[in-house]
């Protein structure tokens, strides 16, 4: 069983990448008609690695670019509808993890009162 300590700071990563998540997606959607921009996406398994304690807890997360996405003649490849759908997905992703943060918050301070 994980620890609150770890459960703590399981979920500041996991906010912390969808952060990331969504400044990088912003600016894939601010590059979209720029030519030869390429898409860039945050490392997930760099998260992952970070939980399980095998990366320090100061490291950064390395932002890639995306793989296998058709390039048009610009050299962009930038699809505005993807991007959108990963926007609307990290943001409900990110809207969950804060209001778990913000209810075991909530009952560490009923703890603390009682």
């Amino acid at each position: 069983m994980i620890g609150k300590v770890q459960q703590f700071e399981a979920l500041s990563a996991a906010i912390q990448m969808a952060s990331e998540s969504h400044r990088v997606t912003g600016q894939n959607l601010a590059n979209v008609n720029t030519p030869g921009y390429k898409s860039l996406q945050v490392n997930f398994e760099q998260l992952l690695e970070r939980l399980d304690g095998k990366k320090p807890e100061d490291s950064r997360y390395s932002v890639t670019q995306s793989a296998g996405l058709p390039t048009r003649s610009d050299g962009n490849n930038v699809d505005m509808d993807r991007e959108l759908a990963a926007l609307k997905k990290n943001a409900m992703a990110y809207q969950t993890l804060t209001q778990l943060l913000g209810a075991k918050m909530g009952i560490l301070k009923q703890a603390i009162r009682s």
